[in-house]
């Protein structure tokens, strides 16, 4: 997503009153996941996460993200999200990314 994409998404959450309205950018770092199973394409990872920003407190997450198994992470991986600062634990990842 471009620069100019992701102010024009958050100017409609503040208009809509969505709960990400006060969301800044930040980092998640993968820390550890599940691997994938059988040869589905799309299947669901168990992941624990480490939520950095500026300004928070680093933030430990447990999710489950249904992804391409072509693109599977890694633990390691960094990707950019931005993070609800009322709600640390709401949070938008850009998982596109893993596909580049």
């Amino acid at each position: 997503m471009e620069d100019w994409e992701e102010d024009a998404a958050e100017a409609l959450e503040r208009l809509t009153h969505s709960p990400m309205a006060d969301a800044i950018r930040g980092t998640i770092r993968i820390v550890s996941l599940s691997e994938p199973r059988g040869r589905s394409r799309y299947q669901a990872c168990r992941m624990e996460l480490m939520l950095e920003a500026p300004d928070l407190d680093p933030e430990p997450l447990s999710t489950e993200v249904v992804l391409d198994r072509r693109y599977w992470p890694e633990a390691g991986m960094v990707l950019r999200a931005r993070i609800s600062r009322k709600r640390p634990r709401m949070i938008d990842v850009n998982w596109d990314a893993l596909a580049r």
